[in-house]
C-alpha cells in the first residue's frame, strides 16, 4: 500500500497521526494532531477533513458557530463512546446546547455565558446532576475544538462553579440485597405481584356469548402461563449474582462476557472494559463460581458467550432491564435504583471490608482511585466501628 502524505496508523494500539504544513505559510506553519483509539477506515476520515483544512490556509476553515462544529464533528468525536452515551450526549446537545449557543460563535461561549446556561436550565426544572453533565459535555466540546485548530484557545477562561448535587444512596443495603435475590426463589410472590398489579379489561356485550362478557387482563397469578413467566424470570438470577459479586457494567462486559475471559483454575475474571478500553482483573468469589457453573450445567454446549437464553442468544438489555425491575418490585424497594447501581454495591462492598482504593480501582477497571472513591462508601455497619471507638474512650470519668 502507497504511504499517504502525513499519515501514520498504529494498527495494535488503535493511534493515527497526522502532519503537514498550512498551505501558503511556505512551510512556517505546521500543524499536528494524535487520535486514540480509532479504526483505520475512520483515521483515513479524519485524515482526508485534516488535509483538506491545511490546503484551506487553515488547519479548518472558521470561524464555526456551535451548531456547525457539532454536526461535523461530533459523530467522530463520539464514534468510540457507547451508544448510551451518545443518546444521553445528542439530547443535551439538541435540548439546551444547540438551543442556547446554536448560533454562537465557538470563541464566545465565555464562563459568564455558560453560568447563564446554567441558570436557565434550573429555571426550567432540570436536575443539578443534569446542568453539570451538560456543562461538561459542552467542555469537551471545546476542548476538542481547540485539539482540531477550529478554534486557538480554550474560550472559558474561570472556573464555573458545580450545581450541588443531593447525595444519592447508590448501592444495595444487606437487607435489600437479600430480597432482591430472595425474589428469584419465591414463586408464590411472583404469581402474587402478578395478581396485584393485573388490569382487568373493559365489560363488553358478546353476541357471541349472547351475554355481557369481560374480556382481556392479562396473566393470572395462578394460570399455567404465569409458572411459566417465573421459569423465565428466574434464568436471570445468576447474571445479577455475578453482576454483584464482580461490578461489570451488565449492559456492556457482563452482558458480553466470554467463557474465554472465565479461567476456573487461576479464579480470575479478565475482560477488557469496552467503555475505558482497560483491563479489569476480578477474583472468582464462592457465590460468583457456583453461579457460573449453573450456567454452564443450564447450557453446556454453549462455548462463547456465558450469559445466554434458551435459543443460545444472548440477554437482550431490554430483558435485563425489565427483570431487574421485577425482582426489585417484588423485593419492595420502592427507592431510585437502578441495574448499573450493583457495580456500587460491588465497590461498596469492598470498601465495608478495609479493602484498599487501590484494589478496588483495579477491579473496577480505573486506571485511578479518584472514580474508585465513587463507588466506594463504607456501609452502616462500618460506620458503626465510630461509636464504638468512642464508647471505648469515654469523654467524661465514670461514664
Amino acid at each position: 500500500m502507497k504511504p499517504l502524505p502525513g499519515f501514520s496508523y498504529d494498527a495494535r494500539k488503535k493511534r493515527a497521526v497526522f502532519d503537514g504544513y498550512v498551505c501558503g505559510t511556505r512551510g512556517r506553519v505546521r500543524r499536528q494532531r494524535t487520535i486514540e483509539s480509532v479504526t483505520r477506515d475512520r483515521a483515513l476520515a479524519e485524515w482526508t477533513i485534516f488535509r483538506a483544512g491545511l490546503q484551506s490556509g487553515r488547519a479548518i476553515e472558521g470561524p464555526l458557530t456551535l451548531r456547525q462544529f457539532v454536526e461535523r464533528f461530533y459523530d467522530v468525536i463520539a464514534a468510540r463512546h457507547e451508544e448510551s452515551t451518545r443518546r444521553t450526549q445528542r439530547n443535551i446537545i439538541k435540548n439546551h446546547l444547540l438551543r442556547y449557543f446554536g448560533e454562537i460563535y465557538l470563541e464566545g461561549i465565555t464562563t459568564v455565558r455558560v453560568i447563564d446556561l446554567m441558570a436557565d436550565m434550573r429555571n426550567r426544572k432540570c436536575s443539578a446532576a443534569y446542568i453539570n453533565d451538560a456543562v461538561r459535555l459542552l467542555k469537551m466540546l471545546l476542548r476538542q475544538a481547540v485539539e482540531r485548530d477550529v478554534i486557538d484557545n480554550y474560550p472559558i477562561k474561570k472556573r464555573v462553579p458545580k450545581e450541588k448535587e443531593p447525595p444519592l444512596r447508590l448501592e444495595l443495603r444487606p437487607d435489600e440485597r437479600a430480597r432482591f435475590f430472595a425474589s428469584f426463589e419465591d414463586e408464590q410472590a411472583f404469581r402474587r405481584h402478578i395478581d396485584r398489579n393485573r388490569q382487568l379489561g373493559p365489560t363488553k356485550e358478546s353476541s357471541h356469548f349472547g351475554e355481557s362478557r369481560r374480556f382481556g387482563g392479562g396473566l393470572r397469578g395462578d394460570g399455567q402461563a404465569a409458572g411459566r413467566y417465573f421459569a423465565r424470570f428466574r434464568e436471570l438470577r445468576e447474571f445479577f449474582i455475578v453482576a454483584v459479586e464482580t461490578g461489570l457494567r451488565n449492559q456492556s462486559d457482563l452482558r458480553n462476557l466470554r467463557w474465554e475471559q472465565v479461567d476456573f483454575e487461576a479464579g480470575f475474571i479478565r475482560v477488557l472494559m469496552q467503555k475505558t478500553q482497560l483491563e479489569a482483573e476480578i477474583p472468582i468469589s464462592r457465590a460468583c463460581r457456583e453461579a457460573l457453573l449453573a450456567c454452564q450445567a443450564r447450557r453446556p454446549e454453549e462455548r462463547e458467550y456465558v450469559f445466554v437464553d434458551t435459543l443460545g442468544k444472548r440477554y437482550s438489555t431490554t430483558r435485563i432491564r425489565r427483570t431487574f425491575a421485577l425482582a426489585k418490585a417484588i423485593a419492595s424497594i420502592t427507592r431510585r435504583l437502578r441495574p448499573h447501581d450493583l457495580r456500587h454495591t460491588f465497590g461498596c462492598r469492598l470498601a465495608s471490608k478495609s479493602v484498599s482504593l487501590q484494589i478496588i480501582a483495579k477491579a473496577l477497571g480505573h486506571t485511578t482511585t479518584r472514580m474508585a472513591e465513587r463507588y466506594a462508601r463504607p456501609s452502616q455497619a462500618a460506620m458503626s466501628a465510630v461509636v464504638g471507638a468512642l464508647d471505648a474512650d469515654p469523654l467524661l470519668p465514670g461514664a
